[in-house]
């Protein structure tokens, strides 16, 4: 298997593209047939994409990932580097159309979505793999379709949903409105739902599953506040006994975590998740990110998730700098401790308790937010009032998802609360702030994707 591994590099190579509207004609169906005739190299081919994904772009969690990016966009991290770095761009808001990262977290994407779709033409086609290895992979890549669309949508508004490597079509592609892009992934999600299989053990969740596609559904349900949908999908999920929730908090990120739906295997086996190695602080004052005071101010008294995944450090001033520690591993270990957590079973909880709650069932939403709060040693919340337990809700998914993802700023626009919250840490926000610009280069590439977002 290690020899296939180390052709992936070629085969991705002559898959991928400069830029998703100047996809040329394959570079070489001949190694494309060969991969898709075997079923290890199908496999490794599809390991290829994985390992494509934790390098760079929405899933990634290092230095050129998006959780650093939006942490540092809202109101969880402050950029110590120079202003004209690109943390500092997305901290002090001076991004534009033309900023590098934001044209490269786009171009990442779609280059991650033609590798993707290459894998589902090729599976297609093929009539010599092994069923079971051929169902799984297509319900892999229609899952990671799915989630990827999803992410650049919730980041840019309308998008392309780009299901084809073929560049005549590509060349030209318009953008598809939100509610449109969630129909497509929707379908996506539906048929990898059919094919994936059912679950796997802890220690071994770096593919997706039954349950991970389910998980997303919800989450698409949640986004459209379809509620009676979020909880059933939901409730598939939390009810499965192969995710317990973790029942202590410093146990959430280790490889064999309970709680962890799919995780990203490091691709070297001494390796540990990428974020350890970004947002552990040596030194102080921090050459990167630290959290802001505004963040560090919210945790309330007794909360675990302070004391388990916050570090800290002191400069020769004594001034105290605070980082993210859900990661304990900065360096290369004898074996692996650490997977990175794309989707976990908390997630599944506060969707559920948010949709009872919309719905009327207090109660119910209440006892999913509380088996939260009592996990991280918080009190109960008590009351009945829609409007203080959609706050606790936002709150709770502050302090459970930091740095994840991007989750904060996606969970306040989902709130209508983005604009609120932004203003009194960030003077010079502006309502257009809830959309990323598309790319100049994109637009001057193809004027498909015109009109540019308001406010850019």
């Amino acid at each position: 298997m290690k020899n296939y591994i180390k052709i992936l590099p070629l085969l991705l190579i002559l898959w991928s593209c400069e830029d998703f509207t100047e996809v040329g004609l394959p570079a070489d169906q001949v190694t494309r047939d060969l991969v898709f005739r075997d079923d290890a190299l199908a496999n490794s081919a599809m390991a290829g994409v994985y390992r494509g994904i934790e390098a760079s772009g929405f899933l990634s969690g290092g230095s050129s990932g998006w959780s650093v990016y939006m942490g540092c966009y809202t109101d969880e991290l402050v950029s110590y580097a120079a202003a004209t770095a690109d943390t500092s761009s997305f901290y002090l808001l001076t991004h534009n159309a033309a900023s590098s990262r934001v044209y490269s977290i786009w171009s990442a994407t779609y280059k991650q979505i033609y590798n993707v779709n290459s894998m589902i033409e090729g599976l297609q086609a093929s009539s010599m793999l092994t069923p079971g290895v051929k169902d799984k992979l297509l319900g892999e890549s229609l899952f990671i379709r799915a989630l990827l669309h999803l992410y650049l949508m919730k980041t840019f508004g309308a998008v392309p949903y780009v299901t084809t490597t073929d560049y005549e079509i590509n060349q030209s592609i318009a953008r598809k409105s939100p509610q449109e892009v969630y129909q497509l992934a929707h379908a996506d999600l539906l048929l990898a739902l059919e094919k994936l299989p059912v679950a796997y053990a802890k220690g071994l969740r770096i593919r997706p599953s039954k349950g991970t596609a389910k998980a997303l559904l919800a989450r698409i349900a949640y986004e459209q506040k379809n509620w009676d949908e979020a909880v059933a999908y939901a409730s598939e999920v939390i009810s499965d006994p192969q995710y317990p929730m973790e029942t202590l908090v410093e146990k959430t990120f280790l490889k064999e975590s309970s709680s962890a739906l799919w995780q990203l295997m490091p691709y070297e086996p001494t390796y540990n998740a990428l974020e350890g190695n970004y947002y552990i602080l040596k030194t102080a004052p921090p050459p990167t990110v630290a959290f802001s005071s505004d963040f560090m101010n919210g945790f309330e008294t007794g909360d675990t998730r302070r004391s388990k995944w916050i570090g800290k450090i002191k400069d020769t001033g004594q001034v105290t700098y605070y980082y993210p520690f859900k990661y304990k591993q900065q360096t290369n270990t004898a074996a692996t401790l650490e997977y990175s957590v794309i989707i976990r079973v908390e997630e599944l909880y506060l969707i559920r308790a948010e949709a009872f709650i919309e719905n009327g069932q207090t109660a119910l939403g209440l006892a999913d937010l509380n088996k939260l709060r009592n996990r991280a040693g918080l009190p109960s919340v008590t009351g009945t009032d829609k409007a203080f337990l959609l706050e606790a809700l936002l709150k709770e998914r502050r302090y459970e998802f930091f740095t994840e993802w991007g989750q904060r700023f996606y969970d306040l626009k989902h709130f209508g609360k983005l604009d609120q919250k932004m203003l009194p840490v960030k003077p010079s926000w502006k309502n257009a702030y809830g959309l990323l610009p598309i790319p100049e280069k994109e637009l001057l590439i193809n004027p498909a994707l015109n009109p540019q977002n308001n406010g850019y």
